[in-house]
């Protein structure tokens, strides 16, 4: 090959191999393009998402900002970095399950908050000023952060999320917190006691306090047993004050001389009740004693009301032997305590004193079918059938094979066949001796129709089988 030739050969393979170049340069550039297109479209619609999760969430939170949160605040732009030049809003939903701030603000995507990290001289928990104290400015990390904690004390009444904070702190702060909290509380807990969230701050105080703190808020209270024990929320500390107090006898005899002078209005009060069930249940018999006279002399009224009557059983069941004109009392108007939904207790508690037996059981037997159609009579006459002596067992006996002034049908099968009386039946036939049901299952055999037709019945099925099974055992 000539000179000329290797040259012009040379030149030619240059063209080939500079498009080539040019080629792959070209390709490498649209790919470039195409990832710097997609990087830039996912970036317009994180920031699309951004914005209309922040406007969504600000508009769904606005109403329920909660002045007094203590969670931190601070817009969060998309890419997860603070912005101090935009000053933030905190909010906070009042729900039990939505007091963090992952739950109560979400400002952009929700990976942020894990890539946000507060710097040393960025924002701090927000201060509430005295001047200015619907919206909060921040604080920086140099201020003293129990004048917040004071303000929050001050502000917590009728705030939830303040009161939850106010007692967590009593329960896991240090000791001065707890003390700072102590004595800001303690100089006007009464009125503490009444809020809807203070009364808890109370009872977690007496609850974890100190014997000191113990008896200091126990002298503040004294004086507003009445009233407190009469306040929807005021009861509730009152109660636990009676539980803090019963083992210590020097704080038991002056609380027990401020309720024996209001006894009878708070026997009759709705909240009141709860306060003297919460002293027959936790104080000694005898620092209760003066309780039983008033008691007598309200016992109608207290009959109609559930606490009422959980008053009057406890009084039984503590007093077996000093109750007799109560359970007298109450036994005169048992007409009406078997269909009331509390008052049938009362007879299931006196007719397990055998002096009472005999006058409960025979006013059952002679009223048994109307009782056993009621739902919560029938729960008494369940009750009185493993007391019932020999004698009055076959005198019920002999109630059930008669015939039903209503409709002729043996009053055995109306109450077999009734939705509430069907549980006397099967108790009856569970707790009897065959002695004393043999005249009933002698019945039976004489009229086997009566088989099917409680069979038939809604709900005498499971009381066929039981009569099918002690016949069968007879034959």
């Amino acid at each position: 090959m000539t000179d000329d030739d290797f040259e012009t050969e040379q030149n030619l393979l240059g063209t080939i191999l500079s498009i080539t170049d040019e080629v792959e340069h070209q390709d490498q550039k649209k790919q470039n393009a195409s990832v710097d297109y997609n990087s830039t479209q996912t970036q317009a619609k994180f920031q699309f998402q951004y914005q209309f999760q922040t406007a969504d969430t600000f508009s769904k939170s606005f109403e329920q900002i909660s002045l007094g949160s203590d969670q931190l605040c601070s817009p969060i732009s998309p890419d997860g970095k603070l912005q101090q030049k935009t000053q933030g809003v905190c909010t906070s939903f009042s729900s039990d399950n939505q007091t963090s701030l992952e739950n109560s603000m979400t400002f952009g995507n929700a990976r942020s908050f894990d890539q946000f990290q507060k710097q040393p001289e960025q924002f701090s928990p927000i201060f509430y000023s005295q001047t200015n104290p619907i919206w909060p400015s921040y604080q920086k990390p140099s201020q003293n952060l129990e004048i917040q904690l004071d303000i929050d004390i001050e502000n917590m009444c009728g705030n939830q999320v303040l009161s939850r904070k106010v007692q967590k702190i009593f329960e896991t702060g240090s000791a001065n917190q707890k003390q700072q909290i102590f004595w800001k509380v303690q100089a006007n807990c009464q009125e503490f006691s009444k809020d809807v969230f203070g009364n808890y701050l109370i009872q977690k105080i007496l609850e974890k306090g100190s014997l000191a703190q113990q008896i200091l808020i126990f002298k503040q209270l004294l004086p507003y047993v009445l009233e407190l024990s009469k306040n929807n929320f005021g009861c509730r500390v009152i109660q636990k004050l009676i539980e803090i107090i019963s083992n210590n006898d020097q704080l038991i005899n002056p609380f027990i001389e401020e309720i024996k002078k209001n006894v009878q209005s708070l026997l009759i009060d709705q909240n009141g009740k709860y306060v003297i069930l919460k002293c027959l249940e936790n104080l000694q018999i005898d620092a209760v004693r003066f309780i039983l006279k008033p008691t007598e002399e309200q016992c109608n009224h207290m009959c109609d009301s559930q606490y009422g009557c959980k008053i009057i059983q406890k009084l039984i069941e503590n007093y077996p032997s000093q109750v007799d004109d109560l359970i007298q009392i109450c036994i005169s108007t048992q007409d009406l305590l078997y269909k009331s939904q509390s008052g049938n207790y009362i007879i299931q508690y006196a007719i397990k004193q055998p002096k009472n037996l005999e006058v409960i059981a025979n006013y059952i037997i002679n009223h048994l079918e109307y009782l056993c159609f009621n739902k919560y009579a029938s729960n008494t006459v369940e009750a009185i059938l493993e007391y019932l002596t020999p004698k009055l067992k076959n005198d019920l006996i002999q109630i059930l094979i008669k015939l039903s002034d209503q409709n002729k049908m043996f009053i055995f099968i109306n109450i077999a066949t009734n939705p509430f009386g069907n549980y006397v039946i099967k108790r009856l036939l569970y707790t009897f001796e065959l002695e004393h049901t043999q005249q009933l299952l002698n019945v039976i055999k004489q009229n086997l129709n009566l088989l099917q037709y409680i069979k038939q019945s809604d709900y005498g099925q499971r009381i066929y089988t039981i009569l099918t099974t002690q016949l069968n055992d007879q034959n």
